[in-house]
């Protein structure tokens, strides 16, 4: 296995931010509502699948092209469903984000297959960063029954440095031509 260059160095770059902002504006605890969270995942989720759909269909040199394409319609499906379900009740709108993030870390597990299978040593970075996210997930679960002020603190610390890993990762990715 060596490192080789990838083609989607600002796919963690994007989640990495969002996750940053996110993790900021928990720990401040000036989101205000779960409409705003919303909305927050609403806006990442739409420019994720729309970057992830052009790069599918205008990088020529992508060796899994149609993936990109799948992930970015999910990413757009889901933005979708969750503006339509914007009125719904907390409980409902936090179990849709939490099937968000659920797949987002199938998402990383696949990429890394991906990466695994064209010999790519960078695989590895999307294993760390799928398992942060299987650990964003997991405390966003242990939320959805209560969520509370500090349950919002302790969620934004792991956002916040799971956004810097992958931010992190999104350089590493990047500098290898």
């Amino acid at each position: 296995m060596e490192l080789k260059s990838y083609d989607k160095p600002w796919l963690p770059a994007i989640k990495g931010v969002f996750l940053i902002l996110f993790g900021i504006a928990a720990l401040l605890q000036i989101i205000g509502s779960i409409k705003v969270l919303t909305i927050l995942f609403i806006v990442l989720i739409s420019a994720m699948g729309i970057l992830l759909i052009a790069t599918g269909t205008l990088f020529e040199k992508s060796r899994s092209r149609s993936w990109p394409i799948i992930f970015g319609a999910l990413n757009i499906g889901f933005s979708i469903f969750l503006l339509l379900k914007l009125d719904s009740p907390l409980a409902d709108i936090l179990w849709i984000l939490f099937a968000l993030l659920v797949l987002y870390v199938i998402f990383q597990f696949i990429e890394a297959g991906i990466l695994f299978y064209q010999k790519n040593a960078f695989c590895v970075l999307f294993i760390i960063n799928a398992l942060l996210s299987v650990l964003f997930a997991y405390f966003f679960y242990i939320v959805l029954g209560n969520f509370t002020p500090q349950s919002l603190f302790y969620i934004g610390i792991i956002a916040l440095i799971t956004g810097i890993i992958n931010v992190l990762s999104s350089y590493l990715l990047s500098r290898l031509k």
